[in-house]
């Protein structure tokens, strides 16, 4: 298992979803089948770049191919919230969708439902 300092590699504040891709790209050129990525000296870290950061290492979070260590109290947290925002359900409506060509087809529509 290799360790990567994601700080040294990319920089100590971590601002913006496309520096979270290429960090991936970097991992992933890699070639290494098992990761450590070490958050030490880290000092900040963006909600979007740590959203970005979890959708594309979770699969491997998940599979323990991906290890998560040093991580900043704050970092830590955000990295809960976006967790915690990431597999909720999403509601799918079976509603029937109405289309009209006008306002006068739309009220014709409605008082036949009020009927």
């Amino acid at each position: 298992m290799n360790t990567f300092n994601i700080a040294k590699i990319l920089n100590p504040d971590l601002m913006s979803r496309p520096l979270a891709d290429d960090f991936y790209n970097y991992i992933k050129n890699s070639h290494e089948s098992k990761v450590i990525i070490d958050f030490s000296e880290v000092h900040f870290a963006t909600r979007s770049f740590m959203d970005e950061f979890y959708v594309l290492f979770q699969d491997g979070l998940r599979k323990s191919e991906v290890k998560l260590i040093n991580l900043p109290p704050d970092v830590e947290k955000t990295l809960e919230a976006v967790k915690s925002t990431q597999n909720k359900k999403k509601v799918i409506s079976d509603a029937t969708i109405v289309k009209t060509k006008d306002i006068q087809d739309l009220e014709q529509y409605l008082s036949a439902l009020a009927i």
